[in-house]
C-alpha cells in the first residue's frame, strides 16, 4: 500500500482508460472545483458554516471533505479488511430478518425460500460489489463517479433515487428498531420512542464523518454475529414440522419464487449506489478484482445469513398460531422477544439487536448526505453535517408515521429497488469496460465540469427507458404488468424487462452522444 506522502494523483492512460501514479504535486482542480471553494469563501453564511465544522473537526475530527474529490496524496486508507467487516456490521441486524419472511407469505415452502434467497443475495451483490471498485481509482464517491456515464444533471437523478432507497431501507430499520424497544419494555416505552433512540445514535456516529464510522464498523458486528447464531439454536423449537410444503403450487407457486427473488435480488443490488462511497481512501492502483471479491463476500455472506433467519421465522408464522398471535399485535420485535429465553437473557439481545441496526443507518445518513451535496454547487458549497442534520429529520418522520405499516412498506419498496439498480449497474459496466478505454479514460479534473462531462442523455433515456418497460413484468400490489399476469397469481418479471432495455439502448445511444458531443 502506497505512502500517502508520496503516493500521487491519478492520471488518464488515454489508451486503457486506466488510473495509475505519478510523482505527487498537489491536487489540479478543474474550474467547477474552483467555484465551489471561491463560493464557500465568498458567501458569508457559507463562510461561517465553514468555520463552525472547521471548529467541529478540531473538537470532534468530523469529516469536513464531504462529496469532494479525494488526491491520492490526500489518502489515509482504512484496514482492508473493512471491505468485508463494514458490510457484515450494516447488514447483521434484524432489519436485514424481515425481507425473509416474506419468501414464506408469498406461499413458498421454507426450503425454497432459502434456496431462492443464498442464489438472489449472491447474484443481486454482484451489481455493488462492481460499482464499489470505481471509487478508489477515481477518488470519488459513487454518484459522483457516476457522472462519467450520466453527466453531472443525469447524476443527480441518480442521487435522489439513491436517497429515496436509502430513506426506505433506514424507515424499515427504525422501525424494527422501535418494536424491539418497545417488546422489551413490555409496552412502556412506545415504538416512537425506540425510533427516536436510533435515530439521534446513528446521526451522532454520521455527524462525526467517514474516519469514525470505518472505526464504529470494523467491530460493531462481532458480540452481534454471536447473538444471532444463538437466536438460531433458540428459535429452532419454533421452526415449520413442514420445512418443504409449499403454500401454492404450479404457475402460482413460480410466480411467487419469481417476485420472491425480485425482491432479495433488490435488497442486495441496492447498495449499488452508495458501496464505493467508504473506498475513496485506499490506493488509486489497489487491484480490482480485491475489491470486488472482497466487497461481495462482505454483502452475500451476512444477507444470506439473516434473511435465511427470516426464510425460518415467516414459517414459523404459517405454522405456529401463537407466535403469528405475537408478530401480528407486537411485529418482528416481539417475535424475536417470543422466540428466546429466558426472559431476561432475550431482552439484553433484543436491546444490542437495536443497537445492531445504528451502523445501517449511519451509512445510510452519511451517504445520502453526500448524494444531497452533489445535487449542485451551491449543495456542494454547504458543508456536509447541516444535510446530515435535514437527513436524520426526514428519516425519523418517516419511520414515526410509518410505524404500523412495516409489511406494506417491505412489499411495496424493497423490490421495485431492482429495477432502478439494474439500469444503474449496467450503464456504468458498459461505461466502464467499452466506452471509457476508447475515448480517453477519466478526465478526473473535470467531475465538477459540465463542459468536461458527458451529456448523459444516453444513460437518461436508458434508464427511463429500462425503468419504463419493467411496467411489462412488474408484480405490485399496485400494478400488475401483462407479462407477469400471465404467470399464476403474478410474477415479477420487471429486472429482466429492465436489463434487457438498458443493454439494447445504451451502447446504440451512447455511441451516438460521443460522435455528437466528442465526449
Amino acid at each position: 500500500m502506497a505512502d500517502p506522502k508520496t503516493t500521487t494523483e491519478p492520471y488518464q492512460d488515454e489508451e486503457q482508460g486506466s488510473l495509475h501514479a505519478g510523482e505527487y504535486a498537489g491536487p489540479s482542480r478543474g474550474h467547477g472545483e474552483l467555484e465551489v471553494i471561491a463560493m464557500r469563501e465568498r458567501i458569508p453564511f457559507l463562510r461561517k458554516l465553514r468555520t463552525v465544522e472547521a471548529w467541529l473537526d478540531k473538537k470532534l475530527g468530523i469529516e469536513t471533505t464531504g462529496a469532494d474529490r479525494v488526491p491520492e496524496g490526500e489518502r489515509r486508507p482504512p484496514s482492508i479488511f473493512n471491505m468485508i467487516f463494514f458490510w457484515f456490521s450494516m447488514l447483521i441486524s434484524p432489519g436485514t430478518i424481515t425481507s425473509g419472511l416474506l419468501g414464506p407469505i408469498y406461499g413458498l415452502s421454507v426450503n425454497d425460500s432459502i434456496i431462492i434467497t443464498v442464489f438472489a443475495s449472491a447474484i443481486g451483490s454482484v451489481v455493488p460489489a462492481f460499482t464499489a471498485t470505481l471509487c478508489a481509482q477515481t477518488g470519488l464517491r459513487q454518484i459522483a463517479a457516476s457522472r462519467f456515464a450520466f453527466g453531472i444533471w443525469g447524476s443527480k437523478i441518480c442521487g435522489f433515487l439513491n436517497i429515496l432507497v436509502n430513506l426506505g431501507f433506514g424507515t424499515v430499520a427504525c422501525i424494527v428498531a422501535g418494536e424491539l424497544i418497545s417488546a422489551v419494555s413490555g409496552g412502556q416505552v412506545t415504538i416512537v420512542a425506540g425510533i427516536i433512540i436510533l435515530c439521534a445514535t446513528s446521526y451522532a456516529i454520521s455527524f462525526i464523518g467517514f474516519r469514525f464510522i470505518h472505526h464504529y464498523e470494523q467491530v460493531a458486528w462481532t458480540l452481534v454475529l454471536v447473538l444471532m447464531c444463538v437466536e438460531y439454536g433458540q428459535t429452532a423449537k419454533y421452526f415449520s414440522p413442514t420445512p418443504g410444503l409449499s403454500y401454492s403450487s404450479g404457475a402460482d407457486r413460480t410466480g411467487a419464487a419469481l417476485s420472491y427473488f425480485a425482491l432479495v435480488f433488490g435488497t442486495s443490488a441496492a447498495w449499488c449506489s452508495m458501496s464505493g462511497d467508504y473506498y475513496v481512501h485506499y490506493p488509486a492502483d489497489i487491484n480490482k478484482w480485491l475489491v470486488f471479491g472482497m466487497t461481495w463476500a462482505g454483502l452475500t455472506i451476512p444477507t444470506s445469513f439473516m434473511i435465511v433467519l427470516g426464510n425460518l421465522l415467516g414459517g414459523v408464522l404459517l405454522t405456529n398460531q401463537k407466535m403469528s398471535d405475537v408478530y401480528n399485535k407486537g411485529g418482528i420485535g416481539a417475535l424475536i422477544l417470543a422466540t428466546m429465553s429466558p426472559l431476561a437473557f432475550s431482552k439484553f439481545v433484543c436491546i444490542i439487536y437495536t443497537l445492531s441496526m445504528v451502523a445501517s443507518l449511519t451509512a445510510i445518513y452519511y451517504s445520502s448526505s453526500l448524494s444531497i451535496q452533489l445535487w449542485g454547487k451551491h449543495f456542494m458549497a454547504v458543508p456536509r453535517f447541516i444535510w446530515n442534520s435535514l437527513l436524520a429529520g426526514i428519516s425519523l418522520a418517516l419511520a414515526w408515521g410509518g410505524r404500523e405499516h412495516l409489511l406494506a412498506i417491505l412489499t411495496n419498496f424493497l423490490s421495485l429497488l431492482g429495477y432502478w439498480t439494474i439500469c444503474f449497474g449496467t450503464v456504468l459496466a458498459f461505461e466502464t469496460f467499452w466506452f471509457r478505454p476508447r475515448n480517453g479514460g477519466y478526465d478526473l479534473e473535470g467531475w465538477q465540469d459540465q463542459d468536461r462531462m458527458p451529456l448523459g442523455i444516453a444513460a437518461c433515456v436508458s434508464l427511463a427507458l429500462g425503468i419504463g418497460v419493467s411496467f411489462l413484468g412488474m408484480n405490485q400490489t399496485w400494478f400488475i404488468g401483462p407479462a407477469a399476469k400471465a404467470i399464476g397469481q403474478g410474477g415479477d418479471l420487471g429486472n429482466y424487462f429492465t436489463l434487457v432495455g438498458v443493454c439494447l439502448s445504451y451502447p446504440f445511444l451512447r455511441h451516438w452522444e460521443i460522435k455528437l458531443s466528442g465526449r
